[in-house]
């Protein structure tokens, strides 16, 4: 006999195993991207003191052009680090919502199959058909949900790419910024 009430309190228990598992992930994330957060405000203040005691000891114009274009250099590069970690933190962060969602996508397709399954075994004569078009109906959205993780996956590594190149262009640009103003400046 199919025996409904203990698969829904097992259904109800997998679901709250996996709301708990969904919030620690949750609360992980939001956790080390704050504390990437903190460090890089505290970086930010100490650089940005640094800078404004450097720049207040300038005396003349030329000294003051070199000298913010000196201080251009390393604030392009530091930018360039945040944006790449950021890029590292929010990557690893969708690695770990990407494991979990098929994880438990793939668990709850094996406990449709298996209460399916179920169903065409006790269920009445001729509900062969209705079970035959459920699993169809469940191997056709595995497939849409295939492409659409493969989609996302894709989205991810060119996000990933494009933050690298435009923050290793923002240091080149930085780079050769500095010779052409050291070069007016003088």
């Amino acid at each position: 006999m199919y025996n409904v009430p203990e698969q829904l309190a097992a259904l109800n228990k997998t679901n709250v195993d996996a709301f708990v598992e969904f919030f620690g992930i949750t609360t992980t994330s939001t956790e080390r991207l704050v504390d990437f957060q903190m460090k890089t405000a505290k970086a930010a203040f100490a650089e940005t003191v640094k800078n404004v005691r450097t720049l207040s000891t300038v005396k003349d114009p030329q000294e003051w052009v070199q000298v913010t274009t000196a201080l251009a250099q390393p604030s392009a590069e530091t930018f360039a680090g945040y944006a790449r970690q950021l890029q590292s933190l929010a990557a690893e962060s969708q690695g770990e919502f990407a494991r979990y969602v098929d994880e438990h996508i793939n668990e709850l397709n094996k406990q449709i199959v298996s209460m399916l399954d179920q169903a065409a075994t006790t269920g009445p004569a001729g509900s062969d058909v209705a079970v035959a078009a459920a699993k169809s109906a469940v191997a056709a959205a595995n497939q849409a949900y295939d492409v659409f993780v493969k989609a996302g996956r894709q989205v991810a590594e060119l996000t990933d790419a494009s933050v690298q190149a435009v923050a290793s262009a923002g240091v080149q640009a930085a780079n050769s910024a500095t010779p052409t103003s050291k070069k007016k400046a003088a």
